[in-house]
């Protein structure tokens, strides 16, 4: 989580090399992540050392980031010294590929190039106090690797355009709850064929980090965005999995898309990703590293948004016809494959690369799931016939926006047949799918339009469809039945975080130029991010609640700092006024005035005091500096009301001094109590999704693959049973043998009229469209008549518009 200070950073930083001309996101990110990876460069060779190996710099010394800050106002200095040495940083392993984090550089580097114009040397140096800047706080230890993160992610989240480069941006949100869905253990291997910038892959670590973490310390945001994931639950076997980059595999096709992905990864504390350039529908003869990564039934899990609606040179297109159906038949075209539709050909990828019992979660085009064409029918009857379909999750329309409006599903299977024990389809088997449980998501979390507003605390429906799925996996149908008409939702709050560097103030001066005597040990700071009420015990963590208690604690002691320090022209304008209110004469506007004349000084002094306290505020966007103008406001206010004055300057009395205070040493005090409140809200989410509402109607269902039609006329061979059912209801396994000898299709493949119940998906052409089977619920229809009165109207409707058909046709065969 960056704090919007940071975020402002960034986006300078973005806005920056924009205005230096480089106008295409992609570039922008490849060049500001490159300044990124140069500054985590020396941290790992740091790492190096440690671990007895010998530095990368040798030899090399000004290709430090400590040297770059030098330069940091010649570009030249980059592009002609240092990113030669990053072309080249392979050769400067003294081990060759050693098992460190660079391990897996594999020449990536070897096409890097700093694109600055040579020109603009104070927008490279900018650029490099920006990045300083944005760990300044955090150091170089576990919190700048979490910053560093962060910001490569917000960076990404940044790039808002369609077309090419706005495909690789899959929200992060869909991807967490995808992960968390199948919800993998460490060790085992995860690959995402169509990696883009490794999303699906370094939230597979980032999720079972927090899987392993402390449950106590575990922070989850409104999202599900995961924070101080320690990984300590796991014993060091499981972590050092967790961590292992050969356990989180990825492939794309555009060589600069790859090499961003890897070195998110690395920005992420991957340790030797496997994340390489590569086209994972080509041919693979000469290719020996894509052909290890691709080897089948490999993997254990598949993640993946792959592109929608993309074709494929099918003379480029992977020739194993295990890997790839063929189009079959006598034609001359029998030896081709039987599509080039990219968003099919993946699916049956990632099923060639499961295990056994390997899972798949992947986004989809809703065409792939009721497209009509040859390859979709044969894809959909492999997958429900062969495998396990365990789930088909419908997404609101508009969730890539605004890349995209397509409308698009997730699609989940378990893989359960080998590929060499394919079978040819159709097929009379009972398919091993026999139910597919489908949901409907209406909100996820963000606003519906091309904006895609964050709306946290509000209705997500991808809490109660991760439960419901859980529920539907581990116990079937019983467990589809549960919370059917319940909506889950975890429990919301609002706390205000900020970087724990409040007390890094222990380091200044008051303005009187003494040093704070009372400010705690710093040294347990790490600069990591934490809430104010855990930095300062004494506030509630609900930060309208802590504003409250502050300001009605700092409120009460200003007051009286404004009385004592306005108290000398309280005096003076008694004075001044004491002859004409012996007399009688004086009015409450002379009084009044005298106050004015003789306060204004004091009030101008007391401001300036006030003034000098803002340096213990942040600097940009801090919510607790309107807070302290407001007191310091209040204060002088309520002390020069005119019943306030009039009370002091008409009584017999001179003003008394009070009980005197050091105004300065106290306004720090006060000013340093209500900096307590900077940082920034956070909508945070429970870890248990537990708090239910009642639904009018179901979000999710479950339908059946194949179910037999009732036929009550048909007899067993020895006349023994009669009817396809039983009294119960139930199918008879002689009907269902004597069908299946008959056999369920004819010669063409196509289904026998009237053997399966319409409803069920085989019947329905395995349409996998979540809508297709929602259930019609009655009771929403607005309606004082019963359903039969309904049902009976419906009928005489369809009469009606059957008889207007008819005397169409007649007037168009010229019969009328």
């Amino acid at each position: 989580m960056l704090a919007p200070h940071i975020k402002k950073k960034v986006d300078e930083l973005w806005n920056r090399f924009w205005a230096a001309g480089l106008t295409n996101p992609l570039v922008a990110v490849e060049q500001i992540t490159y300044l990124l990876f140069l500054k985590r460069l020396e941290d790992i060779d740091l790492k190096r050392l440690e671990r007895g190996f010998s530095s990368i710099y040798e030899g090399h010394e000004t290709c430090k980031w400590s040297y770059i800050r030098q330069e940091k106002t010649n570009p030249a200095h980059l592009i002609d010294v240092v990113f030669p040495w990053l072309r080249e940083l392979d050769k400067h392993f003294s081990n060759g590929a050693d098992d460190t984090e660079l391990a897996s550089l594999n020449n990536r580097m070897a096409d890097a190039y700093f694109q600055l114009d040579p020109n603009k040397g104070k927008v490279l140096s900018d650029a490099i106090d920006a990045i300083d800047q944005l760990f300044a706080r955090a150091g170089e230890g576990s919190a700048a690797q979490d910053i560093m993160g962060d910001t490569f992610e917000y960076l990404l989240s940044e790039v808002a355009t369609a077309g090419k480069n706005g495909q690789f941006r899959t929200p992060r949100h869909l991807i967490r709850f995808i992960v968390e869905l199948l919800d993998p253990e460490p060790g085992d291997r995860v690959i995402d064929p169509a990696a883009g910038t490794g999303g699906f892959l370094f939230s597979t670590q980032q999720h079972l980090m927090r899987k392993f973490s402390a449950q106590e310390n575990l922070v989850l945001e409104w999202d599900g965005t995961p924070h101080r994931t320690d990984g300590a639950a796991a014993n060091p076997e499981q972590y050092s999995a967790i961590h292992n980059g050969a356990n989180f595999v990825g492939l794309d096709n555009d060589r600069t898309m790859a090499r961003i992905g890897w070195m998110n990864l690395i920005l992420h504390d991957v340790t030797d990703p496997h994340l390489l350039q590569g086209d994972s529908l080509s041919k693979r003869e000469g290719k020996q590293k894509l052909k290890e990564l691709l080897e089948p039934e490999t993997y254990n899990f598949v993640f993946a948004n792959p592109p929608f609606t993309g074709t494929v040179d099918s003379g480029d297109l992977e020739p194993d016809s295990v890997l790839f159906p063929r189009v079959g038949g006598g034609g001359k075209k029998k030896e081709d494959a039987i599509t080039n539709k990219s968003e099919l050909l993946f699916l049956w990828l990632m099923l060639d690369l499961l295990d056994i019992g390997g899972r798949c979660a992947v986004i989809i085009p809703e065409g792939v799931l009721f497209g009509n064409t040859d390859a979709h029918v044969r894809l959909r009857r492999e997958l429900l016939a062969e495998h396990v379909v365990e789930g088909v999750i419908s997404l609101p329309g508009g969730v890539f926006q605004p890349y995209t409006g397509v409308k698009t599903s997730i699609l989940i299977f378990r893989k359960v047949t080998r590929r060499g024990n394919k079978q040819t389809l159709p097929s009379n088997t009972t398919p091993l799918t026999e139910y597919v449980w489908f949901y409907e998501v209406e909100e996820d979390g963000y606003s519906k339009d091309a904006r895609r507003n964050p709306r946290p605390g509000q209705q997500n429906d991808l809490w109660d469809a991760l439960v419901k799925f859980k529920e539907w996996t581990s116990h079937g149908r019983t467990g589809a039945e549960r919370f059917e008409k319940t909506l889950l939702q975890p429990r919301y709050r609002t706390e205000r975080w900020r970087q724990a560097l409040l007390r890094d103030t222990s380091d200044k001066l008051t303005p009187a130029g003494e040093a704070f005597s009372t400010l705690p040990d710093t040294s347990m700071w790490d600069g990591k991010v934490w809430g104010i009420h855990e930095l300062f015990p004494e506030l509630p963590s609900d930060p309208k609640q802590a504003e409250e208690k502050v300001r009605a604690m700092v409120s009460g002691e200003l007051f009286k700092l404004a009385i004592q320090a306005m108290n000398p022209a309280a005096q003076k304008a008694w004075e001044a006024t004491l002859g004409s209110r012996l007399s009688g004469k004086a009015t409450d506007e002379q009084l009044i005035s005298a106050w004015k004349k003789a306060a204004k000084s004091a009030e101008t002094e007391f401001k300036k005091m006030a003034r000098e306290r803002e340096s213990f505020f942040e600097k940009e966007e801090s919510p607790a500096l309107p807070i302290w103008k407001d007191i310091v406001k209040s204060a002088l206010t309520e002390i020069q009301a005119d019943a306030f004055i009039l009370g002091i300057l008409r009584s017999n009395q001179p003003p008394k001094p009070m009980t005197l205070l050091n105004i300065e040493q106290k306004l720090t005090e006060a000013a340093r109590e209500v900096a307590k409140l900077d940082g920034f809200d956070v909508t945070l989410r429970s870890l248990e999704i537990d708090q239910p509402t009642n639904l009018k109607a179901a979000k999710h269902w479950v339908v059946p693959v194949r179910e037999w039609a009732r036929n009550d006329e048909w007899q067993s061979v020895d006349s023994q049973l009669t009817g396809s059912h039983d009294a119960d209801g139930l199918v008879r396994p002689a009907y269902v043998k004597a069908m299946l000898e008959e056999g369920l299709y004819d010669d063409k493949g196509a289904l026998k009229d009237g053997l399966l119940d319409p409803d069920c998906i085989e019947a329905r052409d395995l349409n996998l469209s979540a809508g297709q089977y929602k259930p019609f619920d009655f009771a929403q229809l607005k309606s004082d008549k019963n359903v039969v009165e309904l049902i009976s109207e419906l009928k005489t409707t369809e009469l009606d518009i059957i008889k207007g058909l008819d005397k169409l046709l007649a007037l168009v065969e010229g019969r009328e």
